[in-house]
């Protein structure tokens, strides 16, 4: 019966360092997503998807590293995905300088990172040689 409860509890330890790794993960996940940009944007392109990220704030998308010309086209042309969601509540990322800060430089070097990929494949596109 000792042996037992000593197995019990080795278990009960080894499955609580386990969900306490899990959730430590987890916590850190919002850091990872964020973490490169440019492969972000390699793979998303190379899958064929051209869609550009932006920041959902209370005025609208923003598109960082984008010119006013290039955002327009983007936003006629191209599909954009929101990298937060803007809830009208007290927590908006407005709020907090350093996770918008983050987001913005995320954006940036993901948005020129596609737009020159485009701007590349378009380049391709128009100097293939065709029979």
């Amino acid at each position: 019966m000792y042996y037992l409860r000593l197995m019990f509890r080795g278990l009960s330890g080894c499955l609580l360092l386990a969900l306490l790794a899990v959730s430590a993960a987890f916590a850190g996940d919002d850091q990872n997503l964020l973490a490169y940009p440019v492969q972000d944007a390699r793979d998303t392109f190379r899958s064929g998807q051209y869609e550009f990220v932006g920041i959902q704030l209370a005025d609208g998308v923003e598109l960082p590293g984008l010119k006013d010309s290039e955002a327009q086209t983007v936003r006629r042309d191209y599909r954009i995905r929101p990298l937060n969601k803007r809830w009208e509540t007290f927590a908006n990322v407005e709020d907090d300088p350093a996770k918008l800060l983050r987001l913005r430089q995320y954006a940036l070097r993901f948005n020129l990172t596609m737009w020159r990929l485009l701007q590349k494949k378009e380049l391709q596109d128009a100097t293939r040689y065709r029979y």
